[in-house]
């Protein structure tokens, strides 16, 4: 396991500590996702209407560090296409640092954590994870 932020203040919150450039080395890689029940109106479940899916995702550091991201997705279903977007903001053990290795105030974390998961290509994962699960498979 690498040593993200030797430097980063000790604390026995259960936190992981990072800097900006701390966070950018991060290697997410999928660990499990899920999709929630919808619940629906029958007038509602007319056929043809756009729908939506919505669920979560976890994710962690592959290279070992304990770091864990999650977050609430929804697809959008409209005709002709799907489009994937990121509902809530994440739930997380890391907690950015200034440069003065002060703590962010959590919200402004959550939200500076939000903005760089939707840098990342996530729905690709996320879409391959969510087939492997629910898919039907032969004889099943």
């Amino acid at each position: 396991m690498r040593d993200l932020e030797s430097d980063a203040p000790a604390h026995s919150d259960g936190l992981l500590r990072l800097s900006t450039p701390g966070l950018q080395i991060l290697q997410l890689t999928h660990l499990v996702s899920g999709i929630y029940d919808e619940q629906t109106l029958p007038a509602l479940q007319a056929c043809g209407r756009p729908t939506t899916i919505t669920g979560y995702t976890e994710w962690i550091d592959a290279a070992g560090s304990p770091a864990t991201l999650g977050w609430d997705w929804e697809l959008r279903c409209m005709p002709g296409q799907a489009r994937w977007h990121r509902l809530s903001l994440p739930f997380t053990n890391v907690l950015l640092i200034n440069d003065q290795r002060r703590d962010f105030p959590w919200h402004r974390n959550l939200q500076r954590l939000a903005d760089w998961v939707d840098t990342l290509a996530w729905a690709e994962p996320l879409r391959t994870a969510l087939l492997l699960r629910y898919a039907c498979h032969p004889g099943h």
